[in-house]
């Protein structure tokens, strides 16, 4: 789903050197005062400085993430520096020194924890496969995955964030009542728009401990939430 935002985001880096489950790795390139394209860090984040002597960045009002509240910020470019950020940054990045800045920008996708096991697929019944897969490229926007033959109707896809979902065809299926899967969005209300344009019906937005949530179903009746942390909120 696309959130609603009137600004125009462009790349992260120059050049996109991989992009995989787990991480998009990005080459940043700037001659001396030039500056980057304004883009949103949608990911937590790896910067590590490659060469120049003085870089700076511009972020806007409502940047979020580890440098929330900055407007304005420059300093020393020490090759070989790594620094970690978290994400919600809304900024550009200007060179202001007198040499190239290069850096390698490493986004985190997926976020694994040592000692407990990660999710790598929920499985869904649907009542018509077809119908299914329509709403989940079309409206949810995710991605088919290659799938063996199994004998049965089914489909993979891939999630936002590398969890993937299996559907599997089942005409008798009844979607049970309370059960959901929900899905985080930086910005509820520009997704329940987005839902509701599509012609999917979307209840109300409301607030639950601090975290907004609301509610669509499927076209088999599977319940899935929006859900909005307070980080984003």
């Amino acid at each position: 789903m696309t959130a609603t935002d009137d600004r125009e985001y462009g790349d992260i880096g120059t050049e996109q050197l991989l992009d995989n489950e787990q991480v998009r790795v990005w080459e940043l390139r700037l001659a001396p005062g030039e500056s980057s394209q304004l883009h949103h860090h949608r990911n937590d984040y790896v910067m590590v400085q490659i060469e120049g002597d003085k870089i700076a960045a511009r972020f806007e009002p409502d940047s979020e993430g580890t440098f929330a509240g900055s407007d304005y910020l420059e300093g020393p470019v020490s090759p070989g520096t790594a620094v970690y950020a978290q994400a919600g940054g809304r900024e550009t990045a200007v060179n202001v020194g007198d040499e190239t800045f290069r850096e390698i920008v490493v986004e985190v996708k997926a976020k694994r924890i040592p000692g407990l096991l990660p999710v790598q697929h929920i499985s869904l019944s649907v009542v018509d496969c077809a119908v299914a897969l329509e709403f989940y490229t079309e409206v949810l926007g995710f991605k088919i995955l290659p799938r063996p033959d199994f004998g049965i109707a089914g489909a993979w896809l891939m999630t936002g964030n590398g969890i993937q979902i299996h559907l599997i065809e089942d005409v008798e299926f009844v979607a049970p009542a309370g059960p959901h899967v929900a899905f985080e969005t930086a910005d509820m209300d520009g997704d329940i728009a987005h839902l509701r344009n599509l012609g999917i019906e979307v209840g109300d937005a409301f607030e639950m401990n601090g975290v907004r949530q609301a509610f669509f179903f499927d076209p088999s009746g599977n319940q899935f939430e929006l859900n909005q942390p307070a980080q984003f909120s």
